[in-house]
């Protein structure tokens, strides 16, 4: 039995009220991804890679990219 069978198996026996939340909180956390994700978003990133690929960019190290975000969170708190 795979894992999917399984967990249809216990969603069977769960009271309505409990399938209802159930189905509501799933439905809901694909919305709030799908809100996040746009598609003029995915062409900045695509376009960014281009210009690393070619070298048109320049890159920081990891230590200090966290650094940055590090400041920025803290300035937005």
């Amino acid at each position: 039995m795979s894992t999917a069978q399984i967990l249809y198996e216990q969603y069977k026996v769960l009271p309505k009220k409990v399938k209802a939340e159930l189905k509501a909180l799933i439905n809901r956390d694909e919305e709030e991804v799908l809100t996040d994700i746009s598609l003029p978003a995915i062409h900045r990133g695509l376009d960014s890679i281009k210009k690393l690929k070619e070298g048109k960019v320049k890159t920081t190290n990891a230590r200090q990219f966290l650094a940055e975000l590090k400041e920025e969170l803290l300035r937005c708190a």
